[in-house]
């Protein structure tokens, strides 16, 4: 029998449109809870005051301490009544971080490819933030990131500094409206047309986010382009 989750009620230091379909929220956490958030991937559940909860990835790395931000994707139940009760000023209810979240310890001196569609990309931003404060450990870090349209993607004002620390960025629009000049398709497709950055599969290591479909097609691309199935680790 799994343990009823402890919830915890914490300010709401912000919310914010990220999206027209992605509300993005800032809250407080209380020291004993932000010591719980170890590793980039991990996840809380979060609630409205009374209502029922759901499970929502850390978007901010474990190195923003108390400072904890999450993506809430608008249309369901559980995730409308956290957008509409996540006010600045009012409180959310949320527990303490859980999972074991993305392993880092195998990213040593390799490639890091980071695969993110939807909402998916809350784990990665956390991971990618993590990635680039530390560049002495690893190669490359190179993110393809899969959206319908421009105005679906997520953290764009962040790019330009993402880009500066590093960040080798390659959007891809699943379908993109007039004006669109990126990669078109999938972010499987995208990376095999440019062999995954030059990247040696062999110097691989690969973190992936998204829908069970793009998990499996990403998955599918990189084995076949040489990379070790245990060199690919998945946040669903």
């Amino acid at each position: 029998m799994m343990a009823t989750p402890i919830f915890f009620s914490v300010p709401v230091i912000e919310a914010w449109d990220e999206t027209p379909t992605l509300r993005g929220v800032r809250v407080e956490l209380t020291p004993d809870l932000a010591s719980r958030h170890v590793a980039p991937g991990q996840v809380v559940q979060l609630r409205a005051p009374g209502g029922e909860p759901g499970f929502f990835a850390l978007a901010s790395p474990p190195a923003a301490a108390e400072r904890a931000e999450f993506l809430v994707k608008r249309g369901g139940r559980v995730a409308d009544a956290v957008i509409d009760a996540a006010r600045e000023g009012a409180e959310i209810h949320v527990t303490a971080p859980q999972g074991t979240g993305f392993a880092l310890e195998d990213a040593g001196g390799r490639d890091a490819l980071l695969f993110a569609t939807g909402s998916g990309i809350t784990a990665i931003r956390s991971l990618l933030h993590q990635l680039l404060a530390d560049r002495t450990g690893h190669g490359r870090v190179r993110l393809y990131y899969g959206q319908r349209d421009l105005p679906d993607f997520a953290y764009t004002d962040d790019w330009d500094d993402w880009r500066r620390a590093g960040l080798l960025l390659v959007p891809v629009a699943s379908r993109p409206g007039p004006g669109w000049k990126g990669h078109v398709g999938y972010v499987q497709d995208a990376a095999t047309a440019e062999s995954f950055g030059g990247a040696q599969p062999d110097k691989i290591i690969a973190y992936l986010s998204g829908v069970p479909g793009m998990l499996e097609g990403v998955r599918s691309a990189l084995v076949r382009f040489g990379v070790q199935p245990d060199r690919i680790r998945e946040n669903r």
